[in-house]
């Protein structure tokens, strides 16, 4: 049997497993937020929903997950938490809504932790109105104007329409050579 053969069947056999999965598509829309207090503290996060709901807005109900750190003015660690995770609700103080179709945050918003230590932290407030970075023991830190950035960020391919590209290319590749022998043989 050719090598040429040999690919052919190998290349149709992938096929026809990646054709057996089920193509379910990721949906998941990422995206980051910051903040920046009057005094320069800050606060960065990131949070995750499925897109393909077609939600207008996405409340913490609707999210997969939501991060968020908390960082001094000298841009130095205060600390992190992740009160959504996998879709899992490990925090019971978890305010959020966000706009799909302006893609912005509004309304009441209180990310972060407050379970009583010193090093907790959360933000807390109304988008547009004023927002707050507070700690259980020290209370506000810092504010703002209730400004608050949302920012998208660079989507990842599905491995299956990456997987799908290569096949392709090596699909293509092949019939080439192909063409290129039969062209020196003639």
């Amino acid at each position: 049997m050719k090598l040429t053969q040999k690919l052919y069947i190998a290349i149709a056999a992938v096929a026809m497993s990646l054709g057996v999965l089920e193509a379910v598509p990721a949906g998941a829309v990422t995206l980051n937020f910051d903040w920046t207090g009057n005094t320069g503290y800050s606060a960065r996060g990131t949070f995750a929903y499925d897109e393909t709901q077609g939600y207008a807005t996405v409340d913490e109900s609707k999210l997969q997950s939501i991060t968020v750190v908390f960082f001094d003015p000298q841009k130095k660690l205060l600390n992190s938490f992740a009160p959504i995770n996998n879709g899992s609700t490990n925090y019971d103080f978890l305010d959020f809504s966000y706009d799909t179709a302006t893609k912005s945050l509004f309304g009441f918003f209180d990310v972060g932790q407050d379970k009583a230590q010193n090093t907790d932290y959360y933000l807390f407030g109304n988008i547009g109105l004023s927002l707050s970075l507070r700690n259980p023991t020290k209370g506000t830190i810092d504010q703002n104007n209730g400004l608050i950035n949302v920012t998208s960020t660079t989507p990842v391919p599905e491995p299956l329409t990456t997987g799908g590209t290569v096949l392709a290319g090596g699909v293509g590749w092949l019939v080439k050579r192909k063409q290129a022998n039969a062209q020196t043989k003639a």
